[in-house]
């Protein structure tokens, strides 16, 4: 198995107010590789629906190096890391054109019937994910213990806009939501440097969601995605920040 590698040029709506390649491109960027490469093995999206399943990414685990700026042109190379018969995982690795590293992620996805949303195994399949030999790009993502909840969350309805293609809360949006909960002081004197994801359960059109965030250690924040209906964990995240141009 080789790897999946793309070109890529940072647009201008690809960008954040510091003229970098934000963060929700970025995972856009990777989502979409791994799309692609998953069509040329024969288990993209058009394969697995026409068999009434589905791709969920479950977990991930980035570290970014530095962010590349507007008009840069950078290379995504990504791969599958094997199955465990439940997970499979896959790599990414992005560089700049002079093949310095930009990021390093690692991604555990899961396969779900469409209509039960059980877990398909992939026990039968293990050569169908082959694991690249010393190719892995950064430690496997780990499972993330919820906090106990603060009181008096503020709730908002899933927009339109903010449903994929399952009809599920977009991936990337969890993201942008616990970002967008950050003080725009802290945004514009720090900068994300790694991140940590554990997807639990479905957000779906008439939810109602808050953020959690609380504070782990010095630049450790733990958010928490929260469902109002029932008081469910969607989304446990873990971010690390650094002060810009550090």
């Amino acid at each position: 198995m080789e790897k999946f590698i793309q070109k890529i040029t940072i647009r201008s709506y690809q960008t954040d107010l510091h003229v970098q390649a934000s963060i929700t491109a970025l995972f856009n960027y990777m989502l979409e590789a791994a799309w692609a490469h998953a069509q040329e093995m024969k288990w993209g999206y058009d394969e697995l629906k026409n068999n009434h399943l589905f791709w969920v990414l479950s977990r991930l685990y980035l570290k970014i190096e530095k962010y590349p700026s507007w008009q840069d042109e950078i290379t995504l190379n990504t791969w599958s890391s094997g199955t465990d018969g439940m997970y499979a995982y896959r790599e990414f690795v992005l560089e700049n054109d002079n093949h310095e590293v930009l990021l390093r992620c690692s991604t555990a996805w899961l396969i779900l019937d469409l209509e039960t949303k059980r877990i398909y195994k992939l026990r039968k399949y293990i050569d169908t994910f082959p694991r690249l030999k010393d190719e892995e790009a950064c430690r496997k993502p780990k499972r993330i213990k919820p906090l106990d909840h603060y009181e008096n969350l503020s709730f908002s309805p899933v927009r339109y806009s903010e449903l994929d293609v399952n009809k599920h809360f977009n991936s990337v949006k969890y993201l942008e939501r616990v970002i967008d909960d950050f003080e725009s002081e802290f945004l514009d004197r720090h900068e994300l440097a790694s991140l940590e994801v554990n997807y639990l359960k479905e957000g779906m059109a008439g939810d109602f969601l808050a953020i959690d965030t609380q504070k782990l250690d010095d630049g450790n924040c733990l958010s928490t995605v929260v469902r109002e209906s029932d008081g469910v964990d969607l989304c446990t995240m873990i971010t690390k920040w650094r002060k810009r141009g550090e």
